[in-house]
């Protein structure tokens, strides 16, 4: 008798390698650092991690301080977990399709391009490159996207067309810094404004 062996879901594959190679738990750091704060989380805040590697459209998962309810469980493994449901909450969405998770937290069928170029019409957006504006001698809008990237830099030509489409280079600083240490310095410019 033969088994057939089933395979493993996206919620699966993304836990998988936690700690490992692919170093998910990096995503975690990025949550916490953008949305929380001492004792509560940033109201004005929206974060969206996209998510290319799937077996058919990228998943778009977003965090919508506004609307964010109380999560539970806060530790790196419960936020991971809170990734991973939201993968498995999308499992057979058509192109398009967004499904709730949570109080503020969302899951969508769709590319990072469609995104982009639903922020256009109305945001400005910014890349971040070391060899851009200096973000401190920029005059930042209030409903700016920022863009970032894990461990793998984002691919030449995607990011040329970013910057074609209107995107415009910002630099945090000369050091190349962890996505999550990123998302910290940007609050914080945004804060000390105001």
């Amino acid at each position: 008798m033969v088994r057939a062996r089933k395979a493993p879901t996206a919620a699966q594959q993304f836990l998988g390698p936690a700690g490992h190679e692919a170093h998910v738990e990096y995503l975690a750091q990025v949550l916490v650092n953008s949305l929380f704060v001492s004792q509560g989380h940033r109201d004005d805040v929206q974060l969206t991690f996209v998510f290319e590697a799937s077996a058919d459209y990228s998943r778009i998962i977003k965090f919508d301080g506004e609307n964010l309810g109380s999560l539970s469980d806060q530790s790196e493994k419960g936020l991971l977990e809170l990734f991973a449901l939201a993968l498995k909450t999308s499992a057979g969405s058509g192109k398009g399709e967004t499904r709730s998770v949570l109080p503020g937290v969302s899951v969508t069928a769709d590319s990072f391009e469609s995104l982009i170029k639903s922020y256009q019409t109305d945001r400005s957006i910014y890349l971040l490159d070391r060899k851009g504006e200096d973000v401190r001698e920029s005059n930042l809008p209030e409903n700016a996207v920022f863009v970032l990237t894990d461990h793998i830099p984002m691919p030449t030509k995607q990011a040329k067309s970013l910057v074609n489409r209107g995107a415009q280079a910002i630099s945090l600083g000369p050091k190349m810094l962890h996505a999550s240490q990123c998302v910290v310095l940007i609050q914080n410019e945004y804060d000390r404004m105001g």
